[in-house]
C-alpha cells in the first residue's frame, strides 16, 4: 500500500471514530476529540476523505443589475433572459404591478421567459404568460420544479409536440395522464411527446395505462374494436373522443400496424384471442417500434411479457427472444418460468439465476416428474446435474417436512465437498450450517446473504473486497436473519460497519439504532480503557481486520496499552 492509500485509510478512520465519539454523551466526546487531535483536525481530516471533487455550497447569489426606474423599466432593458433573471432575483418582486405593466404593454419573450420561470409567479399572471402561446416561454416553466396546472398545460396540448422533454416530464404524471389524454385535440402530437420523453419510465407507463383505461371504457370486449383502435391510435390526428366514434367505421386511409403498446391494454380475454390469431412475424413487426428505442425497451417488454403471461396466451420463442431484454428485472420469477425450455439463451440465463432464487426454482421444479425418494440422499444429490433437480430430489425427500439430515451432509461434504448447486438449494433451508455456508463461492454468498444467518455470517465475514459492503449489510438488515449484536459481530472488518453508519442516510430505518447500538459498544470499551483509548482506536482501525466487538477488545487490551 502506497503512502498516499495509508494516508488516505488513517484520515478516514479518524473520521469514522469522530462519527462514533459525536454520538457519546458530551464530556466523553470531549474526550475523544482532544485525543483524535482535536475538533478542527477531525473536521480538516473528514474534509479530506470527501476528495477533491467535493466543494461547499455556495451561499452568493451574484451581482444582479436591477437598473433604473425600477423593476419594470430593469425587465424593458435587459438583453437577454439571464439578465432578466438577475433584475428579478435582485429584489422582493411586486408581482401586481408587473402584471398591470404586462397588460398595458405586453412583454417581450425573453422577459416573458424570466417572469415565468419564477416558483412565486402567481397562477393567473401564469396563464397571461403563456397567451399567445410560444414553446420557448412555455418551456422556461421547467424550471419551476412543481406539478403544473391543467390550465398552464393546456393551451399547449395542439402543439405538445413542440415541448421540451425536460417540460414534458413535469406536465405530464401518472395522476394527469388521463386529463392530457382527453384534452389533446391531437393525439398524434401527444403520441410523438410521450415517444420522445426522456427517462421517467413511470410516467410513460402512466400514459399507456391511461390509454388502457379510455379504450376499454369505450370498446369494451369487442376484438374487432380493439384490433382497430391499436391500428388507429398513435396516428390519429384528432381528439380522443372521434378517435372512438369512428372505430365502428372504415379508415380512411389503409389500415396501420396494430401498436402492441394499444393491443396488450385489451382486457384478457381480448388479448388472448388476438394474440391467438396473429403470426410470429406480424407479432415481432408490432413490437418493432418500441424495442426499437432503448429508454423504452425494458418497461415495455416487462408490460407485454406480463400481460400475456396474465392473459394465459401459451408461450413462445418469440417471447423468450424479448426476455432477453429485460434480465435485470427483479419481478419477472414467474415470466421466466413460464419462459424457459425456449430459447438456449435465455435457457442459461434462467439457470443461473436458480442457484440464489428459491422462488423461481419451485416454480421450475414443479414441472419435473416427482422424484421419488432418496436412499442415499448425499450421493443422490451428488448426481443432480444443477439446482432445478437438486430442489426436486429435496422437495421428494422423505426429510421434506423435517428438514434436511444436516449432520449426514456435513459429513458427507467433508469427505467430499457437495456441488455447488446443492449447496445454493440446501441454503435456503431452515438449519443450514455455517459449515456449510462456509464453502460457498463468494458470488453466491453475496447474493444467498439474506436467506438465513449461516448466509449471513459467511458473507459478512470478510467485506474487505466488497465494494458493495454497505449495500450487503443493509440487505441483511432487511432480512431480518440476525439482529445488530450479532451484525456487528459478524462484519468484518470493524470499520465497514462504522462506515455503513455514518453514511446512513437521516431518514434511513434503522439508522438511529445502528447508531446507538455503535455508540454503547465503543463507549463501553472507551470508559473501560482510559486515557490513550482513542488514539489507539485510530492507528489501529486502518489495518484491523476483526469485527467491532474483537477490534475493540484489541485497542483495550493490555498488551496496546
Amino acid at each position: 500500500m502506497g503512502d498516499g492509500q495509508e494516508r488516505w485509510r488513517a484520515a478516514q478512520a479518524v473520521q469514522l471514530l469522530g462519527w462514533v465519539a459525536s454520538l457519546l454523551p458530551p464530556e466523553a466526546h470531549r474526550r475523544a476529540i482532544a485525543e483524535l487531535g482535536g475538533a478542527e483536525h477531525v473536521a480538516a481530516e473528514a474534509a479530506r476523505v470527501r476528495g477533491p471533487g467535493h466543494r461547499p455550497a455556495r451561499t452568493d447569489s451574484g451581482p444582479v443589475a436591477a437598473g433604473t426606474g425600477g423593476p419594470t423599466a430593469g425587465l424593458r432593458a435587459a438583453r437577454s433572459v439571464l439578465e432578466c433573471d438577475a433584475v428579478l432575483a435582485a429584489a422582493p418582486v411586486d408581482w401586481p404591478a408587473l402584471a398591470a405593466a404586462h397588460r398595458r404593454e405586453p412583454f417581450e419573450r425573453r422577459q416573458r421567459r424570466a417572469l415565468i420561470a419564477r416558483r412565486d409567479c402567481p397562477d393567473a399572471f401564469t396563464a397571461e404568460l403563456l397567451t399567445p402561446w410560444e414553446p420557448a416561454v412555455a418551456n422556461r416553466l421547467v424550471a419551476r420544479q412543481q406539478e403544473l396546472p391543467p390550465w398552464a398545460w393546456r393551451p399547449g396540448l395542439a402543439r405538445i409536440g413542440e415541448l421540451r422533454p425536460s417540460l414534458l416530464r413535469h406536465v405530464l404524471t401518472g395522476e394527469n395522464a388521463a386529463d392530457l389524454l382527453h384534452a389533446t385535440p391531437r393525439v398524434d402530437l401527444l403520441v410523438a411527446a410521450v415517444d420522445g420523453y426522456d427517462h421517467n419510465h413511470r410516467q410513460v407507463h402512466g400514459f399507456w395505462e391511461a390509454v388502457g383505461v379510455a379504450l376499454r371504457a369505450g370498446t369494451g370486449a369487442d376484438p374487432r374494436a380493439w384490433r382497430t383502435a391499436a391500428e388507429r391510435f398513435p396516428g390519429h390526428r384528432g381528439s380522443l373522443r372521434g378517435l372512438l366514434r369512428g372505430l365502428g367505421r372504415p379508415a380512411a386511409g389503409a389500415a396501420g400496424r396494430p401498436d402492441l403498446r394499444v393491443l396488450v391494454q385489451a382486457p384478457p380475454e381480448v388479448l388472448a384471442a388476438l394474440v391467438g390469431r396473429l403470426g410470429d412475424d406480424e407479432l415481432a413487426a408490432m413490437a418493432e417500434h418500441p424495442l426499437r428505442r432503448l429508454r423504452t425497451r425494458e418497461y415495455f417488454t416487462r408490460t407485454v411479457l406480463d400481460r400475456l403471461h396474465r392473459a394465459g396466451v401459451p408461450p413462445r420463442a418469440l417471447f423468450a427472444r424479448w426476455a432477453l431484454g429485460v434480465y435485470g428485472n427483479g419481478d419477472a420469477t414467474a415470466i421466466r418460468a413460464w419462459l424457459h425450455g425456449l430459447d438456449d439463451r435465455l435457457d442459461q440465463f434462467i439457470d443461473h439465476l436458480a442457484h440464489t432464487d428459491a422462488e423461481l426454482r419451485r416454480l421450475l421444479a414443479e414441472r419435473r416428474p416427482p422424484e421419488p425418494p432418496a436412499a442415499d440422499l448425499p450421493a443422490r444429490l451428488r448426481r443432480c446435474a444443477g439446482p432445478v433437480e437438486a430442489q426436486a430430489v429435496l422437495d421428494g425427500s422423505r426429510h421434506a417436512c423435517g428438514g434436511p439430515p444436516w449432520a449426514e451432509l456435513v459429513r458427507a461434504h467433508a469427505r467430499t465437498p457437495l456441488p455447488e448447486p446443492v449447496l445454493c438449494v440446501l441454503a435456503d433451508r431452515a438449519g443450514f450450517p455455517d459449515e456449510l455456508a462456509r464453502a460457498l463461492p463468494r458470488e453466491r454468498l453475496t447474493r444467498l446473504a439474506p436467506h438465513g444467518p449461516a448466509t449471513a455470517r459467511a458473507a459478512l465475514a470478510d467485506l474487505r473486497t466488497t465494494s458493495t459492503a454497505s449495500d450487503l449489510i443493509e440487505r441483511v438488515r432487511r432480512a431480518a436473519v440476525l439482529d445488530d449484536r450479532e451484525l456487528l459481530a459478524a462484519i468484518r472488518p470493524a470499520r465497514e460497519a462504522l462506515r455503513h453508519g455514518h453514511h446512513l442516510p437521516p431518514q434511513a430505518p434503522g439508522r438511529d439504532a445502528w447508531a446507538a447500538r455503535c455508540a454503547e459498544l465503543v463507549g463501553r470499551a472507551a470508559e473501560a480503557a482510559g486515557p490513550g483509548f482513542w488514539r489507539t482506536a485510530a492507528e489501529l482501525l486502518p489495518g484491523h481486520d476483526g469485527s467491532l466487538p474483537e477490534f475493540l477488545a484489541a485497542v483495550g487490551s493490555p498488551a496496546r496499552a
